[in-house]
């Protein structure tokens, strides 16, 4: 998944290439650049003269300001993590003018992709691995990580636009209520799970998860939850209906409130694909109506089945 083609490494600014080999002690004898992503910035995996493989990542502020908050945001999160979650593990953090790096160790596996029984499976995992730890102090939570969960009431403010919502944005609305209430908790979550945010390990089934800058304090089924979704949006390798099925049935292992998540994350999508454009990622309105259309059949199922009505 990409909204814009990355940067390369080479055409970040030459300090700030030698400031990072400068913090990692050694010098960058080659580097392959990384590609897809919510960010036009330049992403490599950097070959290091002592051995290493390690990953890279930077933004400058003059190209998309949000992303360079979040790499700063990123850089503090992992130094919170215990050694037991199944993240990267920070290297360095290096400022230069406008621009921020950020350096981690590599994770083993491959990274989006369509979803597979097995990726399935070792991300899951990982996230109930992840949700056993309490946040840590320093953590905000989950309330301060999600945004426009009031997407369906007001998609019945302004108005339904076809017959599905006509018949179900009522219901979806009321069911995504009071999501700060039954979000909240203190577990720890990684807060945006979706395939590109994954290493697959396929040599030892297990996952790391990537791109920390949304961690937060929540429920602990709050990562499957988005699991869930994102096996629908993303798409599993067996088709459409295969991935509503696995999703569904992972559903149904957690509280009845991670169905309500479920929708109200729908809901964003729907909202957001609506009202909310951005330059810099010109394709993600695109993405987001997509992944709406895409999780349809699934939501269906869950208004039904919390609704009690078809």
């Amino acid at each position: 998944m990409s909204f814009t083609p990355r940067a390369a490494w080479a055409d970040a600014p030459d300090p700030l290439q030698a400031a990072v080999a400068d913090a990692l002690g050694t010098v960058v004898a080659d580097h392959t650049d990384l590609h897809g992503g919510m960010s036009p910035g330049p992403a490599a995996a950097l070959r290091l003269a002592d051995g290493r493989t390690v990953f890279v990542k930077a933004m400058s502020t003059e190209v998309r300001a949000h992303n360079h908050l979040l790499v700063h945001r990123e850089s503090a999160v992992l130094d919170l993590l215990p050694q037991s979650v199944p993240a990267p593990r920070r290297l360095a953090t290096v400022a230069w003018g406008p621009w921020i790096a950020l350096v981690t160790t590599w994770a083993s596996g491959a990274a989006g992709g369509l979803w597979t029984d097995a990726s399935i499976d070792a991300v899951a995992d990982a996230c109930r691995t992840t949700s056993v730890h309490r946040a840590p102090d320093g953590l905000r939570p989950v309330v301060e990580r999600i945004f426009d969960f009031d997407g369906w009431e007001r998609v019945v403010a302004t108005g339904p636009t076809d017959e599905w919502e006509m018949a179900y944005a009522d219901r979806a609305a009321d069911l995504a209520a009071g999501w700060e209430r039954w979000t909240a908790g203190d577990a720890l979550v990684h807060r945006d799970i979706r395939a590109d945010n994954t290493a697959v390990d396929p040599a030892t089934g297990t996952a790391t998860l990537l791109d920390w800058a949304y961690a937060a304090a929540g429920v602990p089924w709050l990562d499957l939850a988005q699991l869930a979704a994102d096996i629908v949006g993303t798409g599993h390798c067996l088709g459409g209906q295969a991935a509503t099925d696995r999703a569904y049935l992972l559903i149904q292992t957690l509280p009845t409130d991670a169905a309500r998540f479920v929708v109200a994350l729908t809901g964003m999508w729907r909202i957001r694909a609506a009202t909310t454009q951005d330059a810099s990622l010109p394709t993600i309105s695109t993405w987001r109506r997509e992944r709406v259309q895409a999780l349809r059949p699934l939501v269906t199922r869950l208004i039904t089945d919390l609704t009690g009505t078809a």
